[in-house]
């Protein structure tokens, strides 16, 4: 599996455990900061407490590779 399809719900993510990602998933979050033990833990890098437009563009483009919108993005808060 590449990336699953969050089809505009971003809570889907926190079904899973970082084994339960794809690589390519995993890769993905890594470049936004998390890594097995964050995510496993729900104990989010900083990158998700940034607003879109302060995320890199490298950031913006894994973000958007997961799913994310601008709108998504800014207005998800990670439980």
């Amino acid at each position: 599996m590449a990336v699953r399809n969050m089809n505009q719900d971003p809570s889907i993510w926190e079904n899973f455990y970082w084994e339960d990602l794809s690589r390519d998933e995993q890769q993905l979050w890594a470049i936004l900061g998390w890594n097995e033990a964050l995510w496993n833990a729900n104990n989010p890098p900083p990158s998700a407490n940034m607003e879109w437009d302060q995320l890199t563009l490298t950031q913006r483009n894994a973000a958007e590779r997961l799913g994310f919108t601008p709108e998504l993005w800014d207005g998800f808060e990670d439980q």
